[in-house]
């Protein structure tokens, strides 16, 4: 059975969305792999596809069939909690030139004051490092 980082690609390359949907705790484990992977000196570095993965997740606004029930007991709904963990990740490998569309909707856009801070926060360190 592919690993949820293996089903993740999928669903970016091939649009191949699991029918039962993503566990909760097997996403939020396949985003810390990232995460682990987007450390510099990592062991398996993050690739190519795996951004993509973070960049779509941000695209689909974090909404992913979901098997199961998500914890409740957060200050943000799953699906803000996915995209901003996908922007720390993003912010970590230095790859925010991927999402700067997606900074600025996040910023427009009503949403968890922790994301939109998040967004307007990356923002400027996007517009601070573009050439004048």
């Amino acid at each position: 059975m592919p690993t949820i980082r293996e089903q993740l690609r999928r669903m970016v390359t091939e649009r191949d969305v699991p029918t039962r949907g993503f566990a909760w705790g097997e996403l939020m484990e396949a985003l810390e792999e990232l995460e682990d992977a987007a450390k510099p000196l990592a062991a398996a570095p993050l690739e190519g596809e795996d951004v993509s993965v973070l960049v779509e997740l941000l695209n689909q606004r974090g909404r992913l069939p979901m098997r199961g029930q998500t914890p409740a007991t957060h200050s943000m709904p799953p699906e803000e909690l996915v995209q901003l963990k996908a922007l720390k990740i993003l912010e970590q490998a230095g790859r925010l030139d991927r999402v700067q569309d997606v900074l600025e909707r996040l910023n427009r856009e009503p949403g968890s004051p922790a994301l939109k801070a998040m967004a307007r926060r990356l923002l400027q360190r996007v517009d601070g490092e573009e050439p004048a």
